[in-house]
């Protein structure tokens, strides 16, 4: 039936239809319930080609999909072809040249998983079900960032498909400026890529922290726990922190750290110091015992959901900490939290400029959270995101380009600082019809 119907399209296509097409079509924010014309499961590059040319020929505008888990749904449209590559998992391990070339389909867990098997790594993200594909291109923050770098720190090439259908790979030795776009400029952009070869780590044991408080410590912890994302902090410590208030509450820390379970409990004594912890746990355990361990904390199932993740320069004020006190302390909604994610080390020695990922500097990342049980809560749950986030803009730069929120205005600024207009000169070069193209999209320079 769609061989006939749609004689250009091949993969595996749902339409509206299909018993599957309400499953398909479903986002992991479930705020957004779009319907789109058809969507097209990639089973390999030569679907993803087919589909951007059946989609230019019958005038479909195109959005493109890999895990389903952009903050503003932004991955999916009325009335338009959804590309999703999720189905293309195949990889390729490399161990003379320590490389592992693998297709944008994988999830961050899936990768950890296939790769920790065989006693290798390249930085995942910390949800589990985030795809590859729109978590490299906007940066990939993970808990190694701080001795590994970003994601895109560990990027050797990509394969992309543009919108006239040809198939690119772009690295520092060819198509060196689309390759330096693809490094921070955000998924749906330039075209659709299909794979990634990455640099892989043997990596095997860590030592891995988790410590909780009662919430009412949350001024000394936090105090405490900003020590750590320091220029001069030891970097194999990549330290994360949770706020959470609502129906539970919840503070605590996280990290892995690539060195002994001893020399990381004497790293954290001050901060096990600064209040009467509930529970301290440091041992080392398999990486990807520790990859779980943090994936369980992390949304974990599709749900409404509003927020938001700018950029920390400097260690927060009291004043700050007043502003964060006083949010988590009035949730509207069923659950809402703050969470810390360190950064700096190895991720601050790349000059801003030498990839579109331009907040090198920041100490941590900072993202405000809401969800809730019933359609009622979601405009004081979005508010609340919103209001938080401007009153603390003296204190944050920037947006982390992962964490899109429609409501900013001057959003090329936040996501990309001075090197949006390099990206709209790329985005002329490999898109100069703007066929990629979507609220926040980056424009062609000459559009």
């Amino acid at each position: 039936m769609y061989i006939e119907k749609f004689p250009r399209l091949t993969g595996r296509i749902v339409l509206p239809d299909n018993p599957q097409y309400d499953t398909a079509r479903q986002v992991f924010n479930t705020f957004f319930n779009k319907y789109p014309l058809i969507i097209v499961f990639a089973q390999e590059t030569r679907d993803v080609i087919n589909a951007i040319k059946w989609a230019r020929c019958n005038d479909i505008p195109i959005r493109i999909r890999s895990g389903r888990h952009n903050y503003e749904g932004l991955s999916v449209r009325d009335g338009g072809i959804i590309i999703d590559v999720s189905e293309m998992k195949r990889v390729e391990i490399d161990r003379t040249g320590n490389t592992a070339t693998i297709q944008t389909g994988l999830r961050d867990y899936q990768m950890a998983q296939l790769l920790g098997e065989q006693g290798l790594v390249v930085p995942p993200g910390l949800c589990p079900t985030t795809g590859i594909a729109g978590f490299t291109l906007g940066g990939g923050q993970s808990s190694l960032s701080r001795p590994w770098g970003l994601a895109i720190d560990n990027l050797i090439e990509a394969e992309i498909v543009l919108s006239d259908g040809c198939v690119l790979h772009a690295s520092k030795e060819e198509h060196a400026d689309l390759f330096w776009a693809l490094r921070g400029g955000g998924g749906g952009n330039f075209g659709v890529c299909t794979s990634f070869r990455f640099r892989t780590r043997p990596l095997e044991t860590v030592a891995y922290t988790q410590i909780s408080w009662p919430i009412e410590n949350l001024r000394p912890v936090l105090q405490s726990w900003q020590n750590y994302t320091l220029p001069n902090a030891d970097k194999r410590l990549t330290p994360l922190l949770t706020v959470a208030s609502g129906e539970s509450t919840l503070l605590m820390m996280q990290g892995v750290f690539l060195g002994t379970s001893e020399a990381l409990r004497a790293l954290l004594q001050p901060l096990i110091n600064s209040a009467a912890p509930d529970s301290i746990y440091i041992e080392e355990i398999p990486w990807l015992e520790a990859a779980a361990k943090i994936a369980a904390t992390q949304p974990g199932n599709p749900e409404p959901f509003k927020s938001v993740g700018p950029f920390l320069y400097q260690l927060l004020p009291d004043e700050a900490i007043d502003i964060i006190e006083r949010f988590i302390s009035e949730p509207p909604t069923s659950s809402v939290s703050v969470f810390f994610h360190g950064l700096g080390g190895a991720v601050a020695e790349v000059p801003n400029k030498d990839t579109a990922y331009y907040y090198r500097k920041a100490l941590s990342n900072i993202s405000y959270f809401s969800t809730w049980n019933t359609p009622e809560e979601a405009e004081s749950g979005i508010n609340w995101v919103g209001d938080f986030r401007k009153a603390m803009l003296p204190y944050t730069k920037g947006v982390y380009v992962n964490t899109p929120d429609l409501s900013i205005c001057n959003w090329p600024k936040a996501y990309y600082g001075s090197n949006f207009q390099r990206l709209t000169q790329v985005k002329a070069k490999y898109d100069p019809d703007n066929i990629f193209r979507y609220p926040q999209s980056i424009p062609p320079a000459c559009f």
